[in-house]
């Protein structure tokens, strides 16, 4: 799991939203991102064996992402028709 990658949670009550992945903690843990109801001031912590990457963001556009970026980038990558709760 790599800084950068698009994530859909498979587990939880979040199941089905689409997240950032903005930082790493551990090989079990990172820290994840919506732009939204996470945004970069308060990361979710999730394992990662509860989500699963569905792209990545190139390594120009890492840096200096806003709050309103992330939720663009995870906006584009929904698969449920914006019903994401």
């Amino acid at each position: 799991m790599n800084i950068g990658d698009i994530v859909i949670s498979t587990k939880g009550r979040d199941k089905g939203r689409v997240y950032l992945v903005y930082s790493s903690i551990d090989e079990n843990f990172v820290l994840l991102v919506n732009g939204e109801s996470r945004k970069i001031d308060n990361p979710k912590k999730k394992r990662i064996k509860h989500i699963v990457v569905v792209g990545k963001l190139s390594p120009d556009s890492k840096h200096n992402l806003l709050d309103s970026d992330i939720k663009k980038i995870c906006k584009s990558y929904q698969i449920d028709g914006g019903q994401n709760a």
